[in-house]
């Protein structure tokens, strides 16, 4: 698996987790201490989160490291599950007013 599968992999792991414990990303940004932005970067695959930070997701995912990688290692990007619909709220190409 190249870097960048593993970095897509991984933020798809993450995303996973971080559902089934039911958090928002602004949410789970704020308990693992990093800016939402930042964290959701990640999830997207356009932020290479440190290991230091990857820990620290770990940690707020109640799962050890190893476990976290090994999942992603073990993902099959070509037979992914879709992502989940969008959050609720305003419609998209409407502005507020």
């Amino acid at each position: 698996m190249s870097p960048e599968d593993l970095q897509v992999s991984l933020g798809y792991v993450i995303r996973r987790h971080r559902e089934r414990l039911q958090f928002s990303q602004e949410a789970f940004a704020e308990v693992v201490g990093v800016h939402r932005t930042y964290y959701g970067d990640i999830e997207r695959c356009k932020q290479n989160p440190s290991l230091w930070n990857l820990q620290r997701i770990a940690l707020a995912l109640q799962l050890p490291l190893s476990q976290l990688i090994a999942e992603a290692e073990a993902v099959d990007l070509a037979v992914r599950e879709p992502p989940s619909p969008p959050r609720r709220g305003r419609p998209l190409g409407r502005r507020s007013r």
